[in-house]
Parts: structure tokens; C-alpha cells; sequence
């Protein structure tokens, strides 16, 4: 339950008391003070729960306030002075529910001065809940020990609430920390998205493949010639020439500036693929200078046709294609 709900019970049960305790009192001694007293403090209970109910916060402390001058003024005489009654508690009791420590000390000496005053002279203002050393001792017990429970208990309720805002804003930040992390991560993805398009757009520039004339590709090479380079040559230089039924692929190395062994081991790997879909391939652009290095280096196009330009590589295309016919 919560703190509004046991206040709102509290004050519902005090009410359905007085009104049976008004009952009870004019069915035995209408006359006795007892009855307009109770009476009074039904209508006051009733105006502090109609209160409490609206919204009105305090409604617990003057229901403290207002028990404890009802039990002190209405508590019998032989209750004041030869013995001792629980029903000195109540206020306590109320205020241990309703208001907090200071409260509770707060409605006891309250209580004791009203209990004193009605002992009266005669007694010596001594009434029966301080004539005796351990009658005192037994009350301040009970007394301190309602005010020690209350005190742990509001303790209690402050660090649960401090661990549940420590817990929210853990959870906030935590929240924060993923919103963040996940924003980040799909800036990551579209800057390696937009990568990834800058490669394959570099790809295509480092390895253009051109229709010459139906069924006839140019390959130009220019640049250093790598393993990378090597792989995507091959692979774009393929793709196209599957695409296109390409009948003739004309590598052009002359822009290539180091056709060295492992170059030209590496542009042999693209014959070899191209033979096999069934495409003639035609190297051209060998300079004096390259085919000087090419002999002394050994390397050899596995028995690619050599020409000088492009051109000539369509010629030679064009005669085989008569021979064949």
C-alpha cells in the first residue's frame, strides 16, 4: 500500500470509531463530557478525511494534533491518576504513522501536559504515568522505540528512493550510451557503405574494360601492376566479357610501367580465364624499352598475339575470323 492509502485507511478507521464510540457513549451517559467530546471529534475526523482525500497534506498532523488533546481531556480520571492506561499510546501511536519523530515527541509531551494539568494541585501534578521511576522509564521506552522505528524506516525509504533515482539515471545513461553507440554504428556502416562504392568505383576507374566493336573489348593497363590490381583486372575483365559474349579482349600495357616476371605471370592468369569463356585475347602496347625487358626477363603471354595498337588487334581479329570462315 501506499503512504496516501494508509493515511486514508487510518483516518477511515479512526472515523468508524468515534461514531461507534458516540453510540456507545449515548446509549450509557449522554451527559458524560465523553459524548460531545467524541462527538466533536467525529465531525473534525470526517472534515480531515474529506480534506486528506482533496489533497490536503496536513490533514495528518492536525488529526495528530487533534487526538492527542481528545485522548488527554477524555481519558477517565482513575486513568490519570492511580493507574496507567494504553490508550495514552494512541497518539503516539498516530503520529508514528502519520508524522515522523519530531511528532511523536511532540504529541507525548503534549499528552503529559495535559494529563498533568488535570491531576491537579492536590495531586501534586503527579499523575500515574510519572509518579513512578519505572512507570517513566517504561513509557520513554516505548515512546523512543516508536520513534527509532519510525526514524529507520524513513532511513529506509530515503535510500530506497536514492538507490531507485541512482538506478533511473544508471538506466538513462545507459540508455543514452546505446542510443549512441547504435547512432554511431549506423554512421560506421554508411561511411563503410559509402567506402565500399569508392573501392568498387576505383575498381572499375584502375580496370576499365571498353567495347570497342561488338564482341571486341579493350583492357587498357596503366600504373603499376600488383596482386590487388591483378585480382580485380581479372575478375572486372571476365565479368564483362561473360556479360558481353565478347569474342576478342585486347590487353593494352602500354601505360603499365613495371610488366616485369610476376607482372606479366599475373596478366597471363587473365589469357588463361578469358581462353577459357571461349574469348581470343590480343596483347598490344609492347615499347621497345618493355620488350627488351620482357626478353631478358624471360616472361612470355603464353602465346598471346603481340601487336603494336589496338588497331592492329582488330585487324588480326577480323583476318583470323576470315581464316576461320
Amino acid at each position: 500500500m501506499t503512504r496516501r492509502q494508509v493515511v486514508l485507511a487510518l483516518l477511515t478507521l479512526q472515523l468508524i470509531g468515534t461514531i461507534l464510540l458516540v453510540i456507545g457513549q449515548a446509549i450509557r451517559d449522554i451527559n458524560n463530557i465523553i459524548f460531545p467530546l467524541s462527538l466533536a471529534t467525529t465531525f473534525i475526523i470526517a472534515g480531515l478525511l474529506w480534506a486528506y482525500w482533496r489533497g490536503w497534506e496536513q490533514a495528518g498532523i492536525v488529526d495528530i494534533i487533534i487526538v492527542t488533546i481528545a485522548v488527554g481531556i477524555g481519558t477517565p480520571d482513575w486513568l490519570v491518576r492511580p493507574y496507567q492506561g494504553l490508550i495514552v499510546l494512541v497518539p503516539m501511536a498516530l503520529a508514528q504513522i502519520l508524522g515522523g519523530p519530531r511528532w511523536i515527541l511532540i504529541s507525548t509531551l503534549g499528552l503529559l501536559a495535559i494529563l498533568t494539568v488535570r491531576a491537579g494541585p492536590e495531586a501534586g501534578y503527579i499523575t500515574a504515568y510519572t509518579g513512578d521511576l519505572r512507570t517513566i522509564t517504561i513509557f520513554a521506552f516505548i515512546v523512543v522505540s516508536m520513534a527509532l522505528s519510525r526514524i529507520i524506516a524513513d532511513t529506509a525509504i530515503r535510500n530506497a528512493t536514492e538507490n531507485a533515482r541512482r538506478a533511473e539515471e544508471a538506466r538513462a545513461r545507459a540508455d543514452a550510451q546505446a542510443k549512441t553507440l547504435e547512432e554511431q554504428t549506423q554512421t560506421l556502416q554508411e561511411q563503410n557503405r559509402r567506402q565500399q562504392q569508392l573501392l568498387d568505383l576505383v575498381a572499375q576507374l584502375e580496370t576499365p574494360a571498353i567495347t570497342l566493336a561488338e564482341g571486341v573489348l579493350l583492357a587498357p593497363v596503366v600504373g603499376p601492376i600488383d596482386d590487388r590490381r591483378a585480382e580485380s583486372f581479372v575478375g572486372r575483365l571476365l565479368e564483362v566479357a561473360s556479360a558481353q559474349r565478347a569474342r576478342l579482349a585486347i590487353i593494352d600495357i602500354a601505360g603499365a610501367s613495371n610488366v616485369d616476371e610476376r607482372a606479366a605471370a599475373l596478366l597471363g592468369r587473365a589469357v588463361k580465364a578469358l581462353r577459357l569463356i571461349g574469348c581470343r585475347v590480343v596483347i598490344s602496347g609492347i615499347s621497345a624499352e618493355l620488350a627488351r625487358t620482357l626478353v631478358a626477363s624471360g616472361v612470355s603471354f603464353d602465346g598471346a598475339p603481340t601487336v603494336r595498337t589496338p588497331r592492329e588487334a582488330i585487324a588480326l581479329h577480323q583476318d583470323l575470323i576470315a581464316v576461320d570462315a
